[in-house]
Order: C-alpha cells, then structure tokens, then sequence
C-alpha cells in the first residue's frame, strides 16, 4: 500500500493527468519573512518533541516514550469531475458515504390504475377511495453506499480553497513518500456510473410523482367541472318549474283568500254586533248605577236634616229608602261584573274563531303551495348531494395529493444532497491530488503510537505572542497553526488505517524508518538550520534549540 521514496513518480501515478501537489506550509497574509522548508520541518520536530511523554508519576511511574521517527508522507485524494461540481474521493478508501433514501410504491401503477377509472365519476371516486392510503403504506429505506466519497462542507470548503496553492506538474517527482490508492479510476468510474444512475432514478421518481399530481388534479377539476355544471343546470331547470308551480299557486291562494276572507268578514260582523248588544247593555247599567248612586246620596243628605229637625220619622223613612237604593246598587254592580265577563268571552271568543278561519286558510294556502315546496326541496337535496359529492373527490384528491408533495419533497431532498455532494468548481479530467502530512511514531514498553500533522499556515510575531513567550508559554503554537480541522480529520485516518490493518501499520512503519528526517546527516541539518531561524525570529527560546540540537546530534 505503501510506496518507497523512489518508487513514486509521476507516470506511476496517472498517465491521463498530472497530479496536483499540495504545499504542507503556506504563509499568512501577514507573514512578510520567507518560511523555509528547514523551518518546516524544525517546527514539526518541536511539535514532536512536545507530544513524547517523558515520563510521569511519582509511585507508577510510566517509561518515557522514544522518538522513532519523524517522516513526510503524501496522502492521495481523487478530485472527480460529475454533474458540474467536483467529487472529492478518499483514494485509500478509508471514507464511506452512504445515501438514504425512500423507496416508492409502484408510480406508474398507480398512475395507470387511475386513468382506467377515471372516465366516469363513480369509479373515479371510488379509485381515490381505495387508494386514499397507497403512498402512506411503504415505508421502505433503501441505500446506497459509496467506497471513499467524502461530502463533508466544511472539508469541501476548505479544501477548495487549499486546491487553489497546489501545483501541477508533468515531470514532478516526489521527495516525499506517498501512499499508493486503494481506489482507481476504474473503481471511481464504476460509482460514478452508480452515482448517475441514482440521480436520474430520483429524476425519474420526482417526474413520476408529478405526473400522478397532474393526474390527480385535471381529472378531480375535470369532473368537479361536470358536477358544477350539472348542478348549475339542475338550478336553472327547477327554478322554472319552481316559477311556474308558484305562480299557478298563487292564483288559487288568491282564489282561497277571498273566500275566507268573506268567512273571516262574516265572522267578525257576528261577533261585533253581539259586542255592541252587550256594550248597549252595560251603558244602561251604569246610567241606573249612577242613578242609585245619587238617590243614595239623597237620601244621605234628608237623613242629616231629619236629624236636625229631631223628625225621627222622617229620618226613619229615609233610612229605609236609602237602604233599598244600596240594594239596587250592589245588584247593578254585579251586572256590570256579569256583562264585563260576557264582553271579554265574546272579544276571546271572536279571536279565536277568527284565528282558526286563518288556520284553515293558511292550511289551505299551504296545500295550494305544495308542489312549490316539493320541487324547491328537490332543488335543496340535489344541490347538497351534488355539493357533497364534489367536496368528496377534492377531500379524497387532495389528501393524496398531499401524501405524493410530501414524497416529492422527500426525493426533491435527496437529489439536492447528491447536488451538493462535491465542491462549487468544474473539472475537465479526472485528477490525483497529494495532501502532504507528517507522521511521528513514538514508542514506549514495545508500542509505537503515530501522530500525525496536518498542513498548517505560518503567521508572524504579534505583540501577544510576544507576552506567551514572557509567561512561559509556547510561541509557536501562534506561528504554526494547522490549517483545516476538516483535512486533519481525514489525515488522522492514516492511524485508524495502521490501527485496524496490521500489514498496512508495517508497511507505513517500515517507510517511516527509510524517510526518518532524523536519520540523515544532511537532513539534520538542515533541521538545525531551521531551528536558528526560529529563535532569530524569536519563536524558541534559546533553552529549546540546546536541547533539539543535542538530541540532532546524538
């Protein structure tokens, strides 16, 4: 899996297009001074040196970690033309991307099931009825897996723009060892082909399901139409008839009116001359109570003057007389009660005769009325029928319609993900690019554990920097600081790689010994070199390039 130093060469890499090699260092905005290759590897080194354990706690303690080796790999990626955008795929095959999405229910015969139901309204509704649940029923997951795509946006972002500082080169020939590709062009074509292939099923799908939308749609208008139209006919039809009935109605209601009319005269003549008998009456009445009651009066008054003349007999006879008047006046009284009571039976008596000659007209008017009536509930019924019919193939319409948006949603969902999958650029031919990294191996107790070191960008000295290095803090952690989370993620794969395969973890470690920076004279110092530059720029202290010295010297 693992090429030697002078294995790698371009023509072994791809004999279409020339690889694209990614600088591990890049220097910011604000970095006026040059950053060399010897700085480079110097920082790494320190970075190394600060990750070795060195030997900790007091009753148990752990041995100290040796440095093995400290090696400049090349990790390949695949930048893949498609649809547009660029595909970036892991080449080791260490990435997976799996894409979910909803299996659908037959379309297309659902679609054929509808149209053969759909010329009369009967089995049309009854189509919708049966198939009120057919996309709700499948609830199927299907996916598909794809060996080495990576998605991820924020590695696709920042690797878009670390593509930007890479270079491209015919005769290039690397001086750093580069792991070799799991995944070819072959494998790539053939997921590119399985790629296409799941985007046009999701175009196929979506169109499909739009289809059955328009179906849904034209044929539920289509014979909402007709109800609408036969329920406009339906109005216009009875409204003549309900014209014409009511007419001939209304002239026997007329015809009926003036009979009782006349009854209703009739009965009021009779009852008011029995009223104005009775009303004569109690006028004499009251004339003789009013009588009776002067007499009373009279009486009253020759009674006093008896008295006053001491006529007893007189008195006596008045007395007497006086008494028969109130005799008479109680007994007009209760006439008048009498006859009051006769009045208020007769005037009842007459409204209630008159009430039910009305009665009897108003049945009579109903009765002439009825064929109006019948014909306007005809008219009512049919148009509620009609009414629910129409709100039933809309109701039943429009929940499957809703249940097809939600799926085309779904699917519309999906073939936008499979949109988004590579970066916003367009490549003419299908390229291998190198992401360069450093790997240190560190052992201890017979174990080797690997860190690795992803491409980082050189700042320059800022006045807090300055103050980290007074409080004893490390300043290099300012000047060297790794670029891209996202890329240093699918570095560290490297390990998981080396962790997971055994042949694969002795074949890095093997190369890591043959290209140990640290092994050569020429190498080390170079490293040295690239340590004093630090300290003249005042990244290390005068401390730390003693002690990396001596250890390049050992």
């Amino acid at each position: 899996m693992v090429l030697s130093l002078g294995e790698q060469t371009v023509d072994n890499v791809s004999k279409k297009q020339a690889p694209l090699i990614l600088p591990f260092t890049v220097s910011a905005k604000n970095r006026t001074l040059p950053f060399t290759e010897e700085m480079e590897m110097a920082a790494i080194l320190i970075n190394a040196e600060s990750d070795r354990k060195k030997g900790e706690g007091l009753i148990l303690r752990r041995p100290a970690e040796e440095l093995t080796f400290v090696t400049k790999l090349c990790y390949p990626i695949w930048l893949v033309p498609w649809n547009s955008e660029t595909l970036v795929i892991d080449a080791l095959g260490a990435s997976t991307r799996t894409i979910q999405y909803e299996a659908l229910p037959d379309v297309k015969t659902f679609i054929s099931e509808v149209q053969g139901s759909a010329q009369t309204r009967q089995t049309y509704s009854a189509a919708l009825s049966d198939r009120r649940h057919y996309f709700e029923v499948m609830k199927r997951i299907e996916e598909k897996t794809f060996l080495g795509l990576m998605t991820s946006p924020d590695l696709l972002e920042d690797l878009q723009e670390f593509l930007m500082e890479g270079e491209k080169s015919e005769h290039f020939e690397f001086r750093e060892a580069c792991l070799t590709p799991n995944i070819n062009e072959s494998s790539i074509s053939s997921s590119l082909s399985e790629l296409s292939d799941l985007k046009t099923t999701l175009e196929h799908e979506i169109q499909s399901l739009r289809d059955a939308m328009k179906l849904l749609s034209n044929s539920t208008k289509r014979h909402v139409d007709a109800l609408r139209e036969e329920v406009r006919e339906i109005q216009a039809d009875l409204d003549g008839r309900i014209a014409e009935a009511k007419s001939a109605s209304m002239e026997k209601i007329s015809q009926i009116q003036e009979k009782y009319d006349v009854r209703i005269l009739k009965t009021s003549q009779r009852f008011d001359k029995q009223l104005q008998e009775l009303h004569q009456e109690r006028v004499k009445l009251e004339k003789a109570q009013d009588r009776a009651a002067e007499k009373i009066e009279r009486c009253d008054t020759e009674i006093q003057e008896s008295k006053a003349r001491n006529d007893s007999a007189n008195e006596r006879r008045w007395k007497d007389e006086r008494e028969t008047w109130k005799k008479e006046a109680s007994s007009l009284k209760k006439s008048l009660e009498a006859i009051d009571k006769q009045i208020e039976q007769t005037e009842s008596q007459k409204k209630v005769e008159i009430a039910n000659v009305r009665a009897e007209f108003n049945a009579e008017s109903e009765e002439a009325m009825k064929e109006v009536r019948e014909l306007e509930a005809t008219k009512e019924s049919k148009t509620q029928l009609n009414q629910q019919e129409i709100k039933a193939l809309e109701n039943g319409a429009s929940a499957i319609i809703g249940q097809i948006d939600v799926l085309t949603k779904r699917k519309r969902s999906s073939l936008d993900e499979l949109d988004r999958m590579g970066m916003k650029e367009h490549r003419r031919k299908t390229t291998l690019a190198y992401i360069p990294f450093y790997l240190s191996c560190l052992r201890a107790a017979g174990k080797h554990k690997y860190i690795a070191y992803s491409p980082c960008v050189a700042g320059s000295m800022k006045t807090t920097t300055k103050l980290k290095g007074m409080l004893g803090m490390s300043r290099l952690a300012s000047l060297f600081q790794p670029r891209s989370k996202a890329i240093g993620r699918v570095l560290n794969q490297v390990i998981t790689l080396a962790e997971r395969d055994p042949v694969f973890k002795k074949e890095l470690h093997d190369i890591g010994l043959q290209t140990n920076m640290l092994k050569t004279t020429e190498s080390r110092g170079g490293i040295l070199n690239g340590l004093n530059n630090l300290r003249n720029e005042q990244w290390v202290s005068v401390n730390e390039v003693q002690t990396l010295s001596a250890l390049l010297k050992t």
